[in-house]
């Protein structure tokens, strides 16, 4: 039995896998010892060829998006608390067990032979004892997998004894492992935090809180927007012609104007080097930007603008506004002056040049830092990292650049808001808190929460989202 597909194409041979287990593993080493603040930073598989860094990367986002709920797994079948193991033998088992349960056309044999070698070198032999003997149970836990949920898949009626796949099927173990609680059964079967999970369901309900948790085990599609007029013509433009209209590697999305990517990297830069309207979007995103469509703003200031996805997308929405745009985290800045360089409307300066701008602009754009609670199935890490003390320190940023962005504000001004978050500390209170002390009023707001089950098709798929447009009660 075959657990779940990843990436890599079932017509090619297996690759050689060595050199890329060594490589994730020894990032998982340092990613166990400063858990739950993981490494962001991209993996480099430059040294790999292209199915040994494909493989390197599934592994790598395997153990990073089930992190709970393989050391859940790993922890049943120890005679120690996880918590005493070092992490280097941490990062041998928890690499291990991402392959056996999560990935693949992996042989069992090859998977703990490479783990049992690699602390035998980074380790010791007394250690690798451990980690063969811990996988061997891993596997021998296997019993058969599951597809027989229908509808009631990923809700917190699911049994104790099955292990969630991201694809909509699931292990059905040999053993019921995971806690008898409903809730703490979710957030191990899913790998989330208690903490995150008791406030979902305080405000959505246990059933809806089971489908948000789902939702983070899919292995999210690329979302291209601004592609080709034809495909983004109105609902009278049958599937066949708007299909029909699309790039190679292109399907339509559910919402108009998107479409799902089924490519790889050097696939998609060549696309958006086709199209030069063409930006990798997700839907949901796109709302915020949109709600603006009804202004004319003359100079836009974008203060949070990333690597400048909501820029290009102010840009083709209002062709007639000079946009300013920054980021003070030097290295999006560094990629928003490579993007926008010569750009006809976009203007990239420094965070400190901002107050030149005070008083001048139409219209002010706050896309803020935030818990990323609205898109774990993309930000995997930020489920780890949250708690009531971050979420505290978050809110009281965005309070300051809000501040800061209201001074750039003409007379008759409006704000745009966003996050991508669910958190209303973050998004409706945060409203609350601008209109109480900023006499700015709100003219439009929307929240989207993210959409799709694991099993669903890649057209369905939606992150969350939340916006808010406000002027003054001038406007």
């Amino acid at each position: 039995m075959h657990p779940a597909r990843t990436n890599l194409t079932s017509s090619s041979p297996p690759p050689d896998p060595m050199q890329a287990r060594d490589l994730v593993t020894a990032r998982v080493a340092a990613r166990a010892k400063r858990f739950p603040h993981f490494d962001l930073s991209p993996l480099d598989t430059n040294a790999l060829d292209r199915r040994d860094a494909a493989l390197a990367h599934a592994i790598d986002q395997a153990v990073a998006r089930r992190w709970l709920t393989l050391v859940t797994v790993l922890q049943s079948q120890l005679s120690r608390p996880w918590d005493h193991l070092q992490p280097q033998v941490q990062a041998a088992l928890l690499t291990g067990a991402a392959q056996l349960l999560l990935l693949d056309r992996l042989p069992d044999h090859a998977v703990i032979h490479e783990a049992v070698q690699w602390t035998k070198t980074n380790v010791a032999a007394k250690a690798s004892g451990l980690v063969n003997a811990v996988l061997r149970r891993v596997a021998n836990l296997r019993d058969r997998i599951v597809d027989d949920q229908g509808e009631t898949r990923f809700l917190t009626s699911r049994p104790p004894e099955d292990l969630p796949l991201h694809d909509g099927r699931a292990w059905r173990l040999k053993e019921s492992i995971f806690a008898d609680d409903p809730l703490c059964r979710l957030g191990q079967q899913t790998s989330h935090p208690p903490e995150l999970l008791a406030r979902w369901v305080q405000r959505f309900g246990q059933e809806r809180t089971g489908q948000l948790a789902a939702h983070s085990l899919i292995h999210p599609p690329i979302l291209v927007a601004g592609l080709p007029d034809e495909a983004e013509k109105s609902a009278r433009v049958d599937a066949t012609a708007r299909d029909a209209s699309l790039p190679p590697q292109c399907e339509p999305h559910e919402e108009q104007g998107f479409a799902v990517f089924d490519g790889d990297r050097t696939a998609l830069e060549e696309l958006l080097r086709s199209y030069p309207n063409a930006r990798v979007q997700d839907p949901s995103s796109a709302r915020a930007v949109r709600s603006t469509a009804h202004l004319a703003p003359n100079l836009i200031v974008e203060v949070c603008a990333g690597r400048g996805t909501k820029t290009r997308q102010l840009a083709d929405l209002h062709p007639q506004a000079r946009i300013v745009a920054t980021d003070i985290k030097q290295p999006k800045l560094a990629t928003l002056h490579e993007v926008f360089k010569g750009h006809a409307q976009v203007r990239v300066v420094k965070h400190g040049q901002l107050l030149e701008f005070a008083g001048q602009a139409e219209l002010v754009v706050v896309d803020v830092p935030c818990s990323n609670t609205a898109v774990l199935a993309r930000r995997v890490e930020a489920k780890y990292r949250f708690s009531r003390r971050s979420l505290a320190q978050l809110v009281k940023l965005q309070r300051q650049i809000i501040a800061d962005s209201i001074r750039l504000l003409t007379e008759t001004g409006q704000l745009l808001y966003s996050t991508c978050s669910l958190e209303p500390q973050e998004n409706e209170q945060q409203v609350e808190w601008i209109a109480q002390w900023h006499r700015l009023r709100v003219r439009g707001q929307g929240q989207r929460l993210p959409r799709s089950l694991p099993g669903d098709p890649p057209s369905r798929y939606a992150d969350g989202s939340y916006f808010a447009l406000l002027g003054t009660s001038a406007r």
